[in-house]
């Protein structure tokens, strides 16, 4: 008798466990990516987005005779890192802090065009014209003339160190 007892209290138990199942996946709960059809209305907006033209003016007899800005040499150039499209878009570069893509310039920079099969970034200085091909993470210095690594340089905002002064001795005075 105990042994049927148990069989129908384990009937029970599986019944009452299937009808909450049943009541939980009865709720919807939204849909976290875009349908199918949204998806092909974003990419054919993507792809049949047209880039305005920039308006080219007429060179005046002032600016013709002016004499070219002088720009100063940055303090650093650091490239932060890239992204590459492969949908045919301008990729992404960030430098010295500033989201550039690629084919454009700011003040201090003018970001090339990136190569499908490298892993370098063309830049060349607005200051003197000098070009450079940084990888991800370097950062060149215009008064060194040298390419180092991010970490090396400061450049993140620390000393290069991850806790403090590491001098290769090991402390065990707090043991």
């Amino acid at each position: 008798m105990t042994k049927i007892l148990q069989l129908k209290t384990i009937q029970l138990m599986a019944l009452i466990l299937m009808s909450i199942n049943v009541v939980i996946a009865a709720e919807p709960i939204g849909r976290l990516f875009t349908s199918p059809m949204e998806r092909s209305n974003l990419d054919y907006l993507r792809q049949t987005k047209k880039n305005e033209p920039l308006k080219v003016e007429a060179p005046t007899q002032e600016a013709e005779i002016a004499p070219p800005p002088i720009v100063a040499l940055p303090d650093a150039v650091n490239l932060q890192g890239y992204v590459k499209r492969n949908d045919g878009k301008q990729s992404t570069v960030w430098v010295n802090n500033q989201a550039m893509t690629e084919n454009s310039r700011n003040k201090e920079v003018t970001v090339g065009k990136l190569s499908e099969g490298s892993n370098r970034v063309p830049i060349k200085l607005s200051a003197n014209g000098k070009r450079l091909n940084l990888k991800a993470g370097q950062v060149y210095d215009p008064e060194s003339n040298r390419v180092q690594e991010a970490r090396n340089h400061g450049a993140q905002g620390d000393n290069g160190n991850l806790g403090g002064k590491i001098d290769g001795t090991i402390d065990d005075s707090g043991l």
